[in-house]
């Protein structure tokens, strides 16, 4: 059996629900028939009704409570409560009920209660003692302001309005079901109201509105300025001078402006990139509830511009307008990336650069999801770092640094969401936002040489004369300040109740059982370096860095093979080897020892500085070199005297034998070798031919010759 509905709901109500006002229209069986504030009808079940209701999500307003609701807006002009009324207004209201309750008093007793009766000094002197009796304060009617003249307080019944006053609030008082609201005075409803209280021609207010308007722009004209301008550009017009009406003043105009809303205003001088950023209201969802689920990663550009040696010189730049070539003056400008943990404030990567691209998101995630014990050493950290963790959403801004294919593409390929932001929402990304001020004022500004966040922060600081900063020591004052400060520092923000992040990890892992792990192969495939390679019989080089297996030396077999190679540029302790034509990787191990506590960056510059060599020492050997095999050339007697004229002929005497064997002469005569017939090679001629005839061989032969051949008789051997 259905159980009826519980609560009185009478057609004609208004049901509030999800921010939605509905009227009920009629009642069905399976709940109720309601229209909206648009026309559009639906049906409202029971149960949902009902839940709602339970859940304090749902308002019911009867048709009774409604239109009393409406009577009293009209009466107070829109307060519905005795709290929203002024402070005077409220002691007003309060002894004035306290009076009404002493007249119910007289009227319980037996009194007749009208105007007249309540006009005399000696009831009116009861009712000041009975208020006070009632209300319990003798200091009840102390600054009140009932009426216009002033009370007098060593005469109370002065104190007392009038019968016919008295009878009037106390009628509006029960009227209104004895809401103390609607006994404060309605000064405020006296006049004009609106457009029937503008006393301003409809041209002086076109006049009041194009000095507004020409007020609202991003240069931040002084108001002044305009009107005194606008009073050249608009004359009065003629129907306005006979009317005795002239330009409104500038007073008039600046009232105008305060009724305009302030951020409206901040919209128009500020911009709407530095409004919404400024004056735009926030989020306290929390977003988050384990380690690793959300994080969200930005960039700022510092204004710190540092040489090597210290020096540094400080500019009015904009990151989007700015030249990308320095200017002659200019030496470095400074990015800082961050990743930060959202549940638990932690900051999970930082890195310092002098650009914003995709190879430094990179090398954010690649931070963000190993080990930072290399920094905690290097830096001189107390405490421990964030976990490496596995990343199941990141949340970034719409700029180039993470906006870009290979970004999103290694994200996706490790399994993780992507969230993208709005490019200058700060509300979007409010964690990461927010750190970077905190970073700025609670570090950076106790560091001689940084001059703010941006241009003219510090006027009147002397970077060059303070500075020591470089980029290696902002790395290392950020690296401290995040793994040893911020990482112990309670945190006041949406659900950290004061807790530090360190304290908030500890919860999150007890709570949820630790931290989701990443991949290491995966890992490395998505985020590390790449190269294609051939394999050797000892292995692999990946940038003259030897890599071995026994399975890849298995892989080579011989013959060199291509392959793509894999490697963590934080850990070159091994690589993954991926062979073309194959789907499983190869796992090699670094076969020279001496790189393995090194980055693949520190392994590189060793490697540079160890090709370059002392300028000095490299400048004295390469001369003992050259000695040595001079020496040598000479000794050998090969190398004959550069001196002599000899030493240049050999190449063009060869030339002039090539040239003569390229030419190509007319044949003259017949060939020395006479073809025959078939069969007649062998044939012997009867005589040879005496001197100064032709030769056998290129004689014609006579027809009736019995000889078939062309060759002489042999005598002698050809061997």
């Amino acid at each position: 059996m259905t159980k009826p509905f519980p609560y009185k709901v009478p057609i004609g109500s208004d049901i509030i629900l999800d921010d939605q006002t509905w009227r009920v229209a009629a009642k069905d069986r399976d709940g109720f028939l309601v229209t909206g504030d648009d026309g559009a009808q639906t049906l409202l079940t029971f149960d949902r009704i009902k839940n709602a209701i339970v859940q304090s999500k749902c308002t019911v307003i009867a048709p009774k409570d409604r239109e009393e609701a409406i009577r009293l807006k009209e009466y107070t002009n829109g307060f519905t409560d005795i709290a929203q009324l002024p402070k005077e207004q409220q002691r007003n209201a309060r002894a004035l009920a306290a009076i009404i309750n002493a007249i119910d008093e007289l009227e319980a007793e037996g009194q007749k209660i009208t105007q007249r009766y309540l006009d005399l000094p000696i009831v009116r002197r009861s009712l000041y003692a009975r208020a006070i009796e009632v209300a319990g304060d003798t200091r009840l009617f102390e600054g009140v302001t009932f009426g216009s003249t002033k009370p007098k307080m060593t005469e109370p019944d002065s104190i007392i309005p009038k019968g016919r006053t008295l009878s009037e609030k106390r009628a509006t008082y029960i009227g209104f079901g004895r809401n103390p609201v609607v006994l404060g005075h309605r000064h405020h409803m006296k006049g004009l109201h609106g457009e029937a209280a503008c006393k301003l021609s409809e041209w002086q207010v076109q006049f009041v509105l194009y000095c507004l308007n020409r007020r609202m722009n991003t240069t931040a004209p002084a108001l002044s300025s305009i009107y005194n301008s606008t009073l050249a550009l608009m004359p009065v017009p003629e129907e306005e001078m006979l009317a005795g009406r002239t330009h409104p003043s500038l007073v008039t105009v600046r009232n105008w402006k305060h009724r305009l809303s302030f951020v409206a205003q901040q919209y128009a001088i500020l911009g709407p990139r530095a409004a919404k950023n400024r004056y735009g209201s926030g989020s306290t969802d929390q977003r988050a509830l384990m380690f690793g689920e959300r994080a969200v990663m930005d960039q700022v550009y510092l204004s710190i511009f540092t040489k090597s040696d210290g020096t540094i010189e400080t500019k009015e730049i904009d990151p989007e307008t700015v030249s990308p070539e320095l200017e002659p003056e200019e030496v470095i400008r400074v990015w800082m990336h961050l990743m930060i943990d959202t549940v638990t404030r932690l900051p999970l990567a930082w890195i310092i650069s002098e650009t914003a691209s995709a190879d430094h998101t990179l090398d954010l995630l690649l931070m963000a999801t190993r080990d930072k014990t290399k920094e905690k050493v290097e830096f001189g950290c107390k405490g421990a770092p964030a976990p490496p963790a596995g990343l199941l959403l990141t949340v970034a801004d719409n700029g180039t640094a993470t906006r870009n294919g290979p970004v999103y593409s290694s994200q996706l390929g490790m399994g993780t969401a992507l969230q993208t932001g709005r490019t200058y929402h700060s509300n979007d990304n409010p964690h990461a936002e927010r750190i970077f001020g905190t970073v700025q004022f609670d570090a950076l500004n106790f560091e001689g040489g940084y001059v703010g966040s941006k241009p003219g922060d510090n006027p009147g600081y002397d970077p060059k004369a303070n500075t020591r900063l470089t980029p290696y020591d902002i790395m290392g004052v950020v690296t401290r300040y995040f793994v040893d400060e911020y990482s112990n520092t309670p945190h006041r923000g949406i659900g950290m109740f004061g807790a530090t992040p360190n304290e908030k990890l500890d919860e999150v892992k007890e709570q949820y059982g630790g931290i989701e792990a990443p991949n290491p192969e995966n890992r490395i495939i998505q985020l590390g370096l790449k190269r294609t390679v051939s394999t050797t019989s000892e292995g692999i080089l990946f940038d003259g860095i030897p890599y071995t297996s026994p399975k890849l030396n298995k892989f080579h077999d011989g013959k060199p093979k291509k392959v793509d190679v894999y490697l963590d540029p934080n850990f070159l302790g091994k690589v993954i080897v991926r062979p073309h034509g194959m789907a499983e990787n190869i796992e090699a191990k670094l076969s020279y020892t001496a790189y393995s506590d090194l980055s693949y960056f520190q392994a590189k510059k060793l490697m540079k500085a160890a090709a370059e060599g002392n300028p000095e020492n490299r400048n004295l050997t390469n001369k003992m070199l050259l000695e040595a095999r001079a020496e040598r050339a000479r000794r050998s007697g090969f190398y004959k005297d550069p001196n002599c004229h000899e030493s240049y002929m050999a190449l063009p005497r060869h030339e002039k034998m090539a040239e003569a064997n390229a030419q190509i002469g007319p044949n003259k005569g017949n060939p020395i070798v006479q073809t025959v017939k078939p069969g007649s090679i062998t044939a012997r001629p009867k005589k040879i031919p005496p001197k100064g005839e032709a030769h056998p061989s290129t004689a014609p032969q006579a027809s009736n010759t019995k000889s078939s051949g062309s060759f002489a008789p042999i005598t002698k051997s050809k061997l």
